[in-house]
């Protein structure tokens, strides 16, 4: 799978280098959470890991990104992987707007992000077209009190901007499970919201976290939140 998961993050543009990293994270019977899920490659990477005897939720709350999750994703559904169509974030059991930017006549579902508290469309404007859809929106909190989750060991959040938002909901799963968090953090995509990465880094880091990135074939300690790394890993110490 080591080998599989090499030449993935080599040769599809979509994913990361940090696929291969999980492999030293995330044990079977382990139990997951994808926050935009997207295509599914994390899901079914994270799938494969934990096992038959662990749990995936795939959560993507964009409906016409599930014809492709769903051909990503079928193969195991049912067996270990649980999906879902909500966005997580600050907001407990609501609804919220989600803009999607289009290109070519077709949405970039991996662009999208939840408009509440954002300041127009930051990164976004480099698009000429967006559609606004109505979503569920709820905290990770309740969303692990809702499905049963008595146990969480891993979360990898790609919202877009809003994983600080993310995190402010799940200040009490926090708490109660200390999970590792694998978080996408670029500049340009928090400041539609009014806050700096760093600020995301430092939300894990005072609750007792360690902050780490992907090089070569190790997660290696980080200081800070640089500009030329996208994904970081937030161990409780």
């Amino acid at each position: 799978m080591v080998a599989g998961l090499r030449a993935l993050a080599r040769l599809t543009p979509y994913a990361e280098a940090e696929l291969i990293g999980l492999r030293k994270i995330v044990k079977p019977g382990d139990v997951c959470v994808d926050v935009g899920a997207a295509l599914g490659l994390y899901t079914v990477t994270l799938s494969r890991l934990v096992g038959p005897q662990g749990t995936v939720h795939s959560v993507e709350p964009l409906v016409f990104a599930h014809p492709a999750l769903s051909y990503v994703l079928r193969p195991r559904e049912g067996r270990n992987i649980r999906r879902h169509s909500v966005a997580l974030g600050a907001e407990e059991q609501g609804r919220e707007v989600m803009s999607v930017p289009v290109r070519h006549g077709s949405p970039v579902t991996g662009r999208s992000f939840l408009t509440a508290g954002a300041d127009g469309l930051g990164s976004n404007e480099e698009f000429d077209q967006h559609l606004d859809v109505l979503v569920k929106t709820d905290t990770l909190d309740h969303f692990v009190e809702d499905n049963g989750i008595t146990r969480l060991d891993f979360v990898k959040a790609d919202v877009e901007g809003a994983e600080l938002r993310v995190l402010e909901g799940a200040v009490k799963t926090i708490e109660r499970f200390k999970p590792a968090f694998l978080l996408e953090i670029e500049e340009r995509h928090v400041e539609r919201f009014g806050y700096r990465a760093q600020d995301v880094a430092d939300f894990l880091t005072e609750r007792g976290y360690g902050m780490s990135t992907w090089r070569g074939n190790e997660w290696v300690p980080a200081g800070g939140v640089g500009e030329t790394t996208r994904n970081y890993l937030f161990r409780a110490r």
